[in-house]
């Protein structure tokens, strides 16, 4: 064949277009290089929270209790400069032998607003945020290519089973496995810092410590975790003075943000500043409250500025403000609800068949752990008004609204949503929980059928928190243990030990162990003490001493019982044998 055209020229061409070729390839390679090392040193955005704050998305509708998360909140940080000092200095003195701080305090005083601040002070120069989700291997791995020091926060570690699906419960599937991978991190990894916020420092502490002795965890990581000191958070001390500042500085914030926030305006009406007792039952807790905690002030000043009062109620009790907030937040759903029409979500039944639809997938979700799609989906599939038409179409119309309601919420995976605040703060939420199941009790047992062993642990959890916020959910929680003693009954005391106050909780777990229901499975007075000898060494005396009495004394029953049976078993054999030896002489 002829030579072609293309290179009838001199030689350089050809070599030209070698070499054009070969540095095209060179380019693409070492962009692909950059991109993949880009990519990596970004990977840490997947599993720490980002403490700058984000600006809210245009046309957006979110919800009131994002104005009283952490990470959104308008209000200025106060009252705390001595101690954002002392966190600071324990981040960045290379001489402190301790790389693992407790910060504890009751629910409401500022732990996590602290941990934040913290997060953000440190500046560029660290790798800070809070801990999304667990893989904690790929966290130090991640951190090492990041090259930088680093500060992890756990927040709310000893109570949080919320920040993802999988971590039902954060102290054994997620703070044991970050303990031991902290211990065995590389050596090149640069300075890490783990800050812990709690409840109750000494009772996370042990549990921990526990949870690493099971594990076989390395007495180096038991050490450390021993040693860590503990920056322990009391309520701020208001005047009168200071507390109408906070309260006027609060409202101020509250006010410009909601008027900066198109779908936070108040276009559906003002409430009055009662109406916001919940429609579904009466008030859980009659006596006024104080403002005690900076979480008490910003709430009363949000319902302040929702409800466009000229004069701030001071003395406005628990149960109105979470009504207020509620029902805002009831009439937010009702409105995604009827126009819901987002691109992949299926269409929703009729609202008007079932219009308090939105708040049982409100509680459906919160009772099953909220980011666990396909088990929600399940509790729902057996609510009442999912009852009838064949199985395919029922399945479809609850995926329909647990999609509907991930998408309102922003419960998806990616990390820029997971942070995201689900209902509100916890007190809050249990409000919420204990208001509508003490209104419908008939709700729970519904609601409980579609839960599995892993999802009844984050339910014992969720009530034992309720109660002891609100001793009116005890009730709920007696019931649900004596629906279930061996398997309840141990979840049960398994969060009691971790809780502030286990004294508020002690006594519901003690009834629902002494009584059980009709028909409960297995029961404890079934001669199998092997249940109950579990169950047993879980209850800590010191920690849940009438829970303790009830299955020692429990136990102590089934094995007078089994050893009966042994004996009459031993008598029997020998009177066989004696009949034996009697027709065979």
């Amino acid at each position: 064949m002829a030579w072609p055209r293309a290179w009838d020229g001199p030689w350089w061409q050809a070599a030209a277009l070698i070499g054009a070729g070969t540095a095209a390839l060179t380019g693409a390679e070492g962009t692909e290089r950059r991109i993949r090392r880009l990519k990596r040193l970004d990977a840490y955005r997947e599993l720490l929270e980002d403490p700058a704050p984000r600006p809210a998305e245009p046309d957006a509708d979110p919800s009131v209790f994002r104005l009283l998360s952490p990470l959104h909140s308008p209000v200025p940080f106060r009252d705390r400069d001595d101690e954002l000092a002392r966190l600071r200095h324990w981040c960045e003195d290379e001489t402190d032998p301790h790389p693992i701080m407790l910060l504890a305090g009751d629910r409401g005083v500022g732990t996590s607003r602290l941990a934040l601040e913290l997060a953000r002070a440190l500046g560029d120069a660290w790798t800070a945020g809070r801990l999304l989700r667990g893989g904690s291997g790929q966290l130090f791995r991640t951190l090492r290519d990041r090259g930088r020091p680093a500060l992890v926060v756990v927040d709310e570690a000893d109570q949080r089973s919320d920040v993802d699906s999988d971590l039902h419960s954060l102290v054994r599937a997620d703070v044991v496995p970050l303990l031991q991978e902290f211990g065995a991190r590389a050596h090149d990894t640069p300075s890490v810092r783990l800050l812990f916020v709690v409840r109750h420092a000494e009772r996370f502490r042990a549990v921990v410590g526990e949870e690493l002795t099971y594990s076989r965890g390395t007495p180096e990581v038991l050490r450390l975790l021993a040693d860590a000191p503990v920056l322990q958070l009391a309520p701020p001390e208001f005047d009168r003075t200071v507390l109408a500042e906070r309260h006027a500085e609060a409202l101020a914030a509250f006010t410009a943000a909601l008027a900066d926030t198109a779908g936070s305006r108040r276009a559906d009406g003002a409430e009055g500043a009662h109406a916001g007792a919940f429609r579904s039952g009466a008030p859980v807790r009659p006596e006024p409250t104080s403002l005690r905690t900076p979480l008490d002030v910003h709430a009363h000043a949000l319902v302040t500025a929702l409800t466009g009062e000229l004069a701030p109620a001071l003395s406005r009790r628990f149960e109105d403000v979470a009504g207020v907030l509620f029902e805002r937040e009831r009439r937010r759903w009702l409105r995604s609800a009827a126009s819901s029409s987002d691109p992949g979500i299926p269409a929703l039944p009729r609202l008007s068949d079932h219009p308090d639809l939105p708040e049982r997938v409100m509680l459906a979700l919160l009772l099953t752990g909220h980011r666990e799609y396909i088990a929600a989906s399940h509790v729902l599939e057996r609510l009442p008004e999912f009852a009838g038409p064949e199985e395919e179409r029922r399945r479809s119309a609850a995926h329909a609204w647990v999609t509907w309601a991930l998408a309102l919420h922003g419960g998806t995976r990616p990390a820029a949503r997971m942070a995201e605040p689900w209902i509100g703060p916890e007190t809050f939420t249990h409000w919420y929980l204990t208001t509508r199941l003490r209104a419908e009790p008939e709700l729970l047992d519904r609601l409980r059928a579609g839960l599995d062993a892993h999802r009844s642990e984050h339910l014992a959890g969720v009530l034992c928190r309720a109660c002891e916020d609100f001793p009116e959910a005890g009730e709920i929680l007696r019931r649900y243990v004596a629906s279930d003693p061996s398997a309840h009954g141990y979840d049960a005391v398994r969060g009691a030990r971790v809780l502030a106050r286990p004294e508020r909780v002690d006594p519901w777990i003690a009834e629902g162990l002494r009584d059980p229901e009709p028909g409960s499975r297995p029961g404890l007075r079934a001669p199998d003490s092997q249940d109950l000898y579990n169950l047993a060494c879980q209850a800590l005396p010191e920690v849940v001493p009438l829970s303790h009495g009830v299955l020692i004394r429990a136990y102590q029953r089934t094995r007078r019982a089994e050893e009966k049976q042994a004996r009459q078993r031993r008598r029997d054999l020998r009177r066989g044998e004696r009949g034996a030896r009697t027709r065979h002489p």
